[in-house]
């Protein structure tokens, strides 16, 4: 991947040769998945958070499907029960 500099006059070119490794010619992407984190090419994250953002709403989702049915006081006790076991 090749980031392009914030000021557009610093730019010296915008096609760049092949780069080859073993042999084999690696491809320029204009976005790439580190680690679990979207790095794309302009530097902007704003794709990796629309996709944190869907997940959001899946997990959300799942968890009203499976306690949907569940009354407001056993929602606080699961809700209890979780956090003491997430904090310690």
């Amino acid at each position: 991947m090749v980031f392009s500099p914030r000021d557009k006059s610093r730019i010296i070119a915008v096609n760049f040769p092949s780069l080859n490794l073993n042999g084999q010619a690696l491809n320029y992407v204009n976005e790439f998945c580190y680690l679990g984190h979207i790095i794309t090419n302009t530097l902007s994250d704003e794709r990796d958070v629309r996709r944190e953002i869907r997940n959001l709403y899946t997990r959300t989702n799942i968890l009203i499907r499976r306690f949907n049915k569940c009354s407001t006081r056993v929602k606080l006790c699961l809700k209890a029960m979780y956090v003491s076991v997430c904090m310690g």
